[in-house]
């Protein structure tokens, strides 16, 4: 995470850090969240003071693997306890699903989806997992000479009324990841096709097409209607493309085509 942490802690947004000594928490209040993730369980936990604590554990046994304590403004992440024997890995890789409800409160929106900068622009690839993100985000990289600064996510942030994207330290299986920042263009929905071809498309058609694609704290009603407006924000500014496309390089020049035309 070094490429990314802010030096001048009075400008921090987020600050991450490890308990310290004989330090306390608020006591729980009630589940507001669980998932099953193979032979674990993912927990969120209201907690007296506002705030959330987030449990990691194995099922079977009930043992706590990693916890986090998150403060009520989601301004500062402590790491409570690891018991993973990862050396610090499997905390951070688990950071990545607390981190987009943090960048909420901050008026960043999280896509899951790679972000490419091509001629200076960013452009978003969304699609559900095994659609052929990364495979398409590489086509880019290979024929058009597209960064790629993360294979996975993508978080966008209005700044003086720009949305401008960013990289994250998270990028999935992908590893590929860059600190750096790009005005947006489009947003890309990816789907398989016989064929390749990319069109625009508006309004509720490209609401929905791209909502499942946003990474929100669902749980949490405030949070998610807060995703809800910077999302229609963020709709009103950017063009969203629908790509059905083949795995091939013509798919590349099909969606070339169709941004140069926005």
């Amino acid at each position: 995470m070094d490429p990314y942490r802010c030096l001048d802690k009075n400008k921090d947004d987020i600050c991450l850090r490890n308990k310290q000594q004989d330090e306390l928490f608020p006591d729980i209040v009630m589940k507001t969240f669980e998932v099953q993730n193979g032979f674990f369980l993912q927990q969120v936990f209201y907690l007296a003071d506002g705030g959330t604590q987030w449990k990691y554990i194995r099922k079977k046994s009930d043992e706590i693997l990693l916890l986090y304590y998150v403060n009520c403004d989601w301004s500062e992440v402590v790491l409570v306890e690891d018991h993973t024997s990862t050396s610090g890995n499997m905390a951070f890789e688990y950071l990545c699903h607390i981190m987009p409800a943090c960048c909420l409160k901050q008026d960043v929106l999280t896509f899951h989806g790679p972000l490419l900068e091509y001629n200076g622009k960013g452009i978003i690839l969304s699609a559900p997992s095994g659609t052929g993100k990364t495979t398409h985000a590489r086509l880019w990289r290979d024929i058009k000479h597209t960064l790629i600064i993360n294979g996975d996510r993508s978080t966008v942030r209005k700044t003086d009324g720009i949305w401008v994207g960013f990289g994250l330290p998270w990028s999935g299986t992908s590893g590929e990841q860059i600190n750096r920042s790009v005005p947006i263009k489009a947003i890309v929905v990816l789907e398989r096709g016989n064929e390749n071809e990319a069109y625009q498309i508006t309004g509720l058609e490209a609401f929905g097409a791209v909502l499942p694609h946003i990474l929100c704290p669902t749980w949490d009603a405030d949070l998610t209607g807060k995703a809800m407006d910077l999302l229609n924000d963020f709709l009103r500014d950017i063009p969203v493309i629908r790509l059905q496309c083949r795995p091939d390089p013509e798919s590349v020049e099909v969606l070339s085509k169709a941004l140069e035309e926005l």
